[in-house]
C-alpha cells in the first residue's frame, strides 16, 4: 500500500472551562474546584492517574484564582513574592527542591492564599525525605478523580478525534470503547496512533483500521 507523507502537527490542548466534560468520575473534583475560594484548608491535592482530567481542573482553578503555576526550575519564594495562588503539578513525578517548597507553603499560609497539587498518590502515601514538609503536606486535602465511565470515555474519544478535524461514526467508539482500558493517557495513545495510520493510509477511521492499530499496539 502507497504511505503517505505528512506533518503530524499537534495542538495544544485547550484548559477552557467550557472545554472540561463533567461525568460521575471527576463530579466531586469539578465540583470542589468551583467553590473555591469556600475551602476549608489551603493545601489541595488533585489525585488520579495520569490523563483523567486533573492537569485541565487544576488550570481552571489557576485561570479562577488568578495563580502561577511553579516547575522545578522557579520553586522559589522570591518568585512568589506578588502572587498567593500556586499551581504545582506532577509533584510524585518531579524532583522539586524540597527545603524551597517547604518555604514556599508557609509563604503563602501567612498570605492566606492556595496551592494545588496534582499527583498520582494521595499526600499520606508520598515518602518525603524533609519532616517538616511531609507533616505539612499530610495535612492537605486530597481531592479524588476517578476512572472514567463510559460515557466519559464516548466523549473523550469524540473531542480528541474533533480536535484532529475527524468525525467519527458512533460504532467506531463502542468499538474503541469495548476494547481499550480505562486509562485515558492510553486513550489518547491510541487515538494518536489512528490518527496517524489513517493518514499514512490515505483511509478513513473505520473499525478494520482501529482493529489494525490495536493488534499493532497489541491492545
Amino acid at each position: 500500500m502507497e504511505k503517505q507523507l505528512f506533518f503530524d502537527i499537534e495542538e495544544q490542548p485547550s484548559f477552557d472551562l467550557q472545554d472540561f466534560i463533567v461525568s460521575s468520575s471527576n463530579q466531586i473534583a469539578y465540583d470542589y474546584i468551583q467553590k473555591w475560594p469556600e475551602w476549608s484548608g489551603n493545601l489541595i491535592f488533585l489525585v488520579g492517574e495520569s490523563g483523567v482530567g486533573k492537569t485541565h481542573l487544576a488550570n481552571i482553578w489557576l485561570k479562577k484564582a488568578n495563580g502561577i503555576k511553579l516547575d522545578e526550575k522557579n520553586i522559589d519564594s522570591d518568585y512568589i513574592k506578588m502572587n498567593q495562588n500556586i499551581l504545582i503539578e506532577d509533584f510524585d513525578n518531579i524532583k522539586y527542591d524540597l527545603t524551597s517548597l517547604f518555604h514556599i507553603i508557609n509563604a503563602i499560609k501567612e498570605k492566606n492564599g492556595y496551592i494545588i497539587f496534582t499527583c498520582r498518590e494521595k499526600p499520606a502515601n508520598l515518602d518525603i525525605a524533609l519532616p517538616d514538609l511531609s507533616s505539612r503536606l499530610r495535612s492537605a486535602t486530597p481531592i479524588f478523580i476517578d476512572k472514567p465511565d463510559d460515557s466519559l470515555l464516548e466523549a473523550i474519544i469524540i473531542k480528541l478525534f474533533s480536535d484532529k478535524k475527524i468525525i467519527i461514526d458512533s460504532r467506531v467508539t463502542s468499538y474503541i470503547i469495548q476494547r481499550v482500558n480505562r486509562s485515558v493517557s492510553e486513550i489518547i495513545r491510541l487515538i494518536n496512533n489512528i490518527n496517524y495510520k489513517s493518514m499514512e493510509e490515505k483511509r478513513g477511521v473505520t473499525i478494520p483500521l482501529v482493529n489494525k492499530v490495536f493488534k499493532e499496539m497489541d491492545i
